[in-house]
Order: structure tokens, then sequence, then C-alpha cells
């Protein structure tokens, strides 16, 4: 089963198409509430997923190219793609992306 999943994209507002990005060397890095570290890596179409388990609420970022981009609040759901959609919901202001 999976605890974190969700997919990278080039922009905040792409549409839905599961097509990520397709780049070598980005990473989305989890930190959670026990300061556990899980760096995970964005295959050829931007995907990245975890069986792992996280301790919630948990810190996320995503590192390209030595650029940090994180998210501002701790998240408790591990379902990345729920809330990065199109437009955003639940406070995300769009898609997970590249810094």
């Amino acid at each position: 089963m999976l605890t974190i999943g969700g997919t990278v994209y080039p922009t905040a507002h792409e549409p839905t198409n599961c097509d990520g990005v397709s780049v070598t060397g980005a990473t989305v890095v989890i930190t959670d509430a026990n300061n556990k570290v899980q760096t995970l890596t964005v295959n050829s179409v931007g995907n990245f997923q975890s069986s792992a388990s996280v301790a919630a609420p948990y810190k996320a970022s995503v590192v390209y190219n030595g650029v940090t981009l994180s998210m501002i609040t701790a998240q408790t759901s591990g379902d990345c793609n729920s809330c990065h959609t199109v437009d955003g919901a639940n406070g995300a202001p769009g898609r997970v992306m590249l810094p």
C-alpha cells in the first residue's frame, strides 16, 4: 500500500493528462514528524511514490539541480495529487512542480 505518491509537473497549472516532468535527478524529500527523511526519486513521467511508513504531520520538498521548493505547511495525507490539482484544492496553489 502506498503511503506517499504524486506527480511532479513543469508548471503549477498543467492539465490532467498523466504526463509530468521528464527530467533526471529530481527528488521529493519527505521529513516526517519523527524527523525521519525519505528521498523519493521522480521517474521519467514525473511520478514518485513510497510504501514506507510516514509519521504525520510530514513536510515535503522537491529538489532539482541543487534548488529546493518546499511546502509551507506540514501535511497529513500522502495522496499528493488530491490537493495538487490543475487549480489546486484545500489551499494548494496547483500542481507539485519543479523548483
